[in-house]
């Protein structure tokens, strides 16, 4: 079983936990998830089975979108509803106009200092580890993106935002600084990814619709093509297959360099690979054996 699930993961529930679950329920105890979704929130985490895994390093970077509650008039220790509140401040000068104008100052390229109760590693531990046993170690700031940003709902104590913004951000941490920017305090209420890339919330399943029709893959196994849309398409004839199967590169006449998915005679998705327009050819990059999902999503 090789593929990708879309899979929507309810609160409550760690994301290692989540995957447990299916593991069980398709019987596939080689998957992997892409963007660690805190307990606390909701949405979309792409699930890879089997050959899917292989893939993620070739659509990880692309952009995920979150819909997050803001709650004006403290900070947390954790940043968001589920930690204990440590700093208090104002919030009868806030209006929408001022909140709407703080996020334009939340979009481009901005820098995050990457919370404690992160999955971030530093000096080899989890920032979380540390900060469970009450210990905070230095963290740089890092260079993140927010695509966009803007706010939905509003009222005097908490407000809605949607922003799709780049891997690495921390949406907890763009709250606490937009009240801090606004010469106030805030954290994170409720947070639900609405998409991650190809990944959106319309078809996604969670771990009990997925452990109701379990015995139906058909219906909720995506193919190991489904998040490579992207990329330009390249269709081998069989001399090709054979010499990119066996590590060796093919013609090509293409005009455009890069990766490029690979599919057999019959349709049959097998791979990607590596273009080069100027040396007229093809490397192989990353050969998939036949597997029993679809052929391919396109």
């Amino acid at each position: 079983m090789d593929g990708f699930i879309n899979f929507n993961k309810d609160t409550g529930i760690a994301s290692t936990k989540a995957l447990d679950g299916i593991k069980r329920a398709t019987g596939q105890p080689k998957a992997g998830f892409l963007g660690t979704l805190d307990p606390i929130a909701s949405g979309i985490l792409p699930v890879a089975l089997g050959w899917g895994t292989k893939l993620f390093p070739y659509f990880e970077k692309m952009p995920k979108t979150y819909r997050a509650q803001i709650l004006f008039g403290s900070e947390t220790d954790t940043q968001d509803s589920s930690g204990t509140v440590t700093a208090t401040a104002p919030v009868e000068h806030l209006t929408k106009e001022a909140v709407a104008g703080g996020l334009v100052k939340f979009t481009g390229e901005i820098m995050q200092v990457p919370p404690m109760f992160s999955a971030k590693k530093v000096g080899g531990q989890r920032l979380y580890r540390i900060a469970r046993k009450g210990g905070e170690v230095e963290r740089e700031a890092k260079k993140v993106v927010v695509h966009s940003v803007e706010l939905v709902e509003f009222s005097p104590a908490s407000a809605v935002i949607r922003a799709t913004v780049s891997q690495g951000t921390y949406i907890r941490t763009l709250c606490e600084d937009l009240g801090r920017h606004l010469q106030s305090a805030a954290h994170m209420g409720a947070l639900e990814r609405e998409q991650v890339h190809s990944f959106t919330l319309a078809d996604s399943w969670n771990i009990a619709r997925l452990e109701d029709r379990r015995d139906h893959p058909e219906e909720w196994l995506l193919p190991l093509d489904f998040p490579l849309s992207f990329m330009p398409r390249f269709d081998a004839t069989a001399r090709d297959e054979r010499l990119l199967t066996s590590g060796q590169p093919a013609g090509y006449i293409g005009k455009e360099s890069g990766l490029i998915r690979l599919y057999a005679p019959e349709g049959r998705f097998f791979g990607l690979g590596k273009a080069d327009a100027i040396g007229r050819k093809i490397l192989p990059a990353k050969i998939m054996p036949p597997v029993a999902a679809p052929f391919s999503a396109r």
